[in-house]
């Protein structure tokens, strides 16, 4: 009998279907002589389906258009389906849950003034790649707070954010602390580390100046300033100067604020005639919400100045420090680019 004429449940197996799925068949005398004796498995899937459609056995899940009808569906083994089984938890979301793990106890630890708790956890988020942490860490020892003071470290801690600054960056708080973090290396960059000045490079500090003060971040401006009355990493410009001071005060930028005042009391020759009235209104603008102990040396400024002007001169310049704060104030929901997003407050 042929094979052609087997059936198998009612129907007729094709030969060369058979034969392909790995069944023994007797081919023809010639190609025998080329060596075909047996014809390989190819692929057990397309075998499978070649056949459940001619026939060949039963289907492996059995009814399935009953099991799609009813609650069978449930009742089939969770091995016939490995590809919907829940996956284990890769390295990859295991470090990214340690380091929300780590970046909530650092955020809380920073919080309550418990600075040295805080750096632990910022360093071991910081080992597994947080931005976030190292942002903390430039922080923590540029301060010295919950460590020795190290402008060093701290430097390295802020290199390695700004160098994952994006311009096009669309999560808000990461492209705040990259920013930031420009900054602050551009002002290592202009006043350099240590007694011997190292890593000063006042060119490179106005790059990233530049950079940072297109996202209106205040402490670019200023910068930009004392390189241009300084004609430090560009020409001297006292005019631009003066305008970049200004604008940086305008975002309440204490420091900007003081070093007006300063110019204003100095003068500043061909450019700014001296004026203390206008110095101490200046200095009023910094002083603003500080005590004495905050920043002794502006009080200090201050109590000079007041000696040598009269009652109506002190209160001109009320007046001018009241006048420029109406003009130049800054809602809480503006959106400036602050330093730091208001979730975790910026170190001073």
């Amino acid at each position: 009998m042929r094979i052609s004429d087997h059936r198998q449940g009612g129907m007729p197996v094709r030969r060369k279907a058979f034969a392909r799925c790995g069944g023994a068949v007797r081919l023809p005398r010639r190609a025998r002589a080329k060596g075909l004796a047996k014809w390989p498995v190819r692929s057990v899937l397309a075998c499978a389906v070649l056949a459940l459609s001619l026939g060949v056995g039963p289907s492996p899940f059995g009814d399935w258009d009953a099991a799609l009808a009813g609650d069978a569906l449930d009742q089939l083994p969770i091995k016939q389906f490995h590809s919907y089984e829940p996956a284990a938890r890769s390295k990859r979301q295991a470090t990214a849950a340690g380091i929300l793990e780590d970046l909530r106890k650092g955020r809380k630890a920073w919080r309550k003034g418990r600075f040295a708790k805080a750096r632990k956890a910022f360093e071991r988020a910081a080992r597994k790649g947080s931005i976030e942490a190292a942002w903390y860490l430039g922080h923590i020892y540029r301060l010295g707070r919950g460590a020795r003071k190290n402008d060093e470290k701290a430097f390295r801690y802020y290199r390695t954010v700004a160098l994952a600054y994006d311009a096009d960056e669309t999560s808000r708080m990461r492209l705040m602390m990259t920013v930031d973090a420009l900054v602050r290396v551009a002002d290592y960059y202009r006043t350099g580390i240590g007694p011997k000045k190292k890593r000063r490079d006042p060119r490179r500090a106005y790059r990233l100046y530049t950079i940072a003060a297109g996202h209106g971040h205040p402490a670019a401006f200023y910068g930009l300033g004392l390189l241009a009355l300084k004609g430090e990493g560009m020409r001297k410009r006292p005019r631009r100067a003066i305008a970049w001071l200004v604008k940086a005060a305008r975002l309440d930028h204490r420091p900007a604020a003081m070093q007006l005042g300063d110019i204003a009391a100095r003068g500043l020759k061909g450019y700014v005639k001296r004026d203390p009235v206008a110095a101490l209104s200046w200095y009023i603008i910094a002083a603003r919400g500080l005590a004495e102990k905050d920043n002794p040396a502006l009080f200090k400024r201050i109590k000079a100045i007041r000696k040598n002007l009269k009652e109506e001169d002190q209160k001109r310049a009320l007046a001018l420090a009241k006048g420029f704060r109406s003009l130049n104030a800054v809602p809480a929901a503006a959106p400036v680019a602050r330093a730091v997003p208001a979730a975790a407050a910026q170190p001073k």
